[in-house]
């Protein structure tokens, strides 16, 4: 018979050897792809988010530097972004758009500018970095995290 006899029982199926993968292997090789794949991606992301934290510290620096070149012609820090000086810094925003930002607080002595993640960014993802901010000392802030965490 073409059967083999396994345990005193013949069977009709006979395994053939060196034809190449069964389906069950090739199921376990797939979901476990598929398992590095997701893991993979994920980390991508995050790295992805931390990275265009640079849109918001750059402009923040940007606009902090403004400010100090406003302070030393009109003698007070200005409390607007735009329009040109003298009533405003001249500064639209971050580079790329992710972010948004504000005087939160200006007088003749001091600013805070801050920025958060643009309305329908996908920096609103990066939950760990959801503001940062500086002021006229250069101190430099981020809300939930400390900043040794978002500014770096």
């Amino acid at each position: 018979s073409a059967g083999e006899r396994v345990m005193g029982v013949e069977h009709a199926y006979r395994p053939r050897r060196g034809m190449g993968f069964s389906l069950l292997e090739l199921l376990v090789v797939v979901a476990i792809a598929s398992l590095l794949a997701t893991l993979a991606q994920a980390s991508w992301w995050s790295q992805v988010l931390r990275v265009r934290r640079i849109d918001a510290t750059a402009a923040l620096l940007q606009a902090s530097a403004a400010q100090e070149s406003y302070y030393s012609r009109q003698g007070r820090y200005a409390d607007r972004l735009v329009p040109e000086p003298p009533t405003g810094l001249g500064f639209e925003g971050t580079r790329h758009g992710w972010y948004r930002l504000q005087i939160e607080m200006a007088d003749d002595s001091s600013f805070r500018i801050v920025a958060e993640p643009a309305v329908g960014s996908a920096q609103s993802a990066d939950e760990p970095c959801q503001r940062f901010s500086i002021d006229h000392a250069g101190r430099r802030g981020s809300a939930p995290s400390p900043p040794q965490e978002c500014w770096r």
